[in-house]
């Protein structure tokens, strides 16, 4: 059975709006979730009282991105300038200190809830036609929550009159439980990275194999300095992608997105915030498209009017006994600085 969940009425006083509560429960087993209102933002997430994400209060913004969702860019675009139909186009600055747009539109807007359940909620937000995009979006962002994580799923609807172009990403920073972050493990299956320059724009493409951007094994997080865009990903004989965060006792968590996912930036830092101070962080951000895709087109997706492009993604969490039990089954430093900017 689900236990009830909730949402804070609206409050001007909360940065990030109303907040949602989601919850599955079956006996002692629970697994909860917090999104708020605006940007359908991921807040918190757990699953038997083992923190899977760095949250942060419903009082604060979130810093450095974490738990947005990135439509209908993810990354970056290079000064914020792009092309279309001959015509030349200018985003916002989001990333000022870089002098690009991040992250696209939808991480700013409020949503409203349009359906909801114990477990599961689906939120609207409508990207408006604008000089920077000249097109129309309806975007519905389901989270819903089960025994073992999380799914989040994305429809974007054409509401415009010409066939719009988008991309999707999602920012969540992992941790599991108490676990020192820089003791996790990640693993990412990629032959493929974007190089990029000093304002973490690209400038080409690199294969990983035999470098320090190799993850394909496994990499401990407090050996990696990245902000790198992956791609060349392996998909499972299911069509997924698969990315792994494992902690040293067993436990991992299994990111996972559709086929729509063939992409992946991975990042790392030591000033992330956290309770007990600036801190180790990483996220692994499912994404559709690389960086600048607006500009070089790969894998851009062309929404044709009145037309809804699906997609999902999500987090499972495995438990250490969980994998002992399948085994045993028979053939069957000095404080660095605050950085001056919040993004990634």
């Amino acid at each position: 059975m689900s236990t009830a969940s909730t949402a804070r009425a609206a409050d001007t006083a909360l940065p990030t709006g109303s907040q949602f509560e989601l919850s599955w429960a079956q006996g002692e087993h629970r697994t909860r979730a917090v999104v708020t209102a605006v940007g359908a933002t991921l807040r918190v997430l757990e699953v038997d009282g083992t923190a899977l994400i760095e949250g942060f209060a419903e009082t604060a913004a979130p810093l450095f991105c974490a738990g947005q969702i990135l439509v209908p860019w993810p990354n970056r675009v290079r000064d914020g300038r792009w092309t279309y139909d001959g015509r030349d186009l200018q985003l916002p600055l989001t990333e000022p200190d870089r002098g690009n747009a991040l992250h696209g539109f939808l991480f700013a807007l409020p949503h409203e809830p349009i359906s909801q359940s114990d477990s599961s909620i689906t939120l609207r937000a409508v990207i408006a036609a604008s000089d920077a995009y000249p097109f129309t979006l309806t975007v519905d962002t389901t989270y819903t929550v089960g025994p073992d994580g999380l799914t989040v799923s994305h429809d974007i609807r054409n509401d415009g009159e010409a066939p719009a172009p988008a991309a999707i990403g999602a920012h969540p920073y992992f941790r599991i439980g108490d676990v020192p972050t820089e003791q996790l493990t990640i693993t990412v299956n990629a032959t493929m990275r974007v190089s990029v320059d000093a304002r973490l724009n690209p400038t080409g493409t690199a294969a990983v194999a035999g470098t320090a951007y190799d993850l394909s094994q496994g990499a401990v997080v407090g050996t990696l300095d990245l902000d790198t865009a992956y791609f060349g990903l392996t998909p499972g004989a299911d069509g997924t992608y698969r990315h792994t965060i494992a902690a040293p006792d067993g436990r991992r968590i299994e990111l996972w997105g559709d086929q729509n996912y063939k992409h992946t930036q991975v990042f790392t830092t030591q000033i992330f915030p956290t309770p007990a101070g600036l801190g180790w962080a990483v996220t692994v951000e499912p994404t559709t498209a690389p960086p600048d895709a607006l500009n070089t087109g790969e894998d851009l997706r062309w929404i044709e009017r009145a037309d809804t492009w699906h997609s999902t993604w999500g987090i499972t969490f495995v438990a250490a006994a969980a994998e002992s039990e399948a085994a045993a089954e028979p053939d069957t430093a000095a404080a660095p600085e605050a950085p001056e900017g919040e993004f990634s």
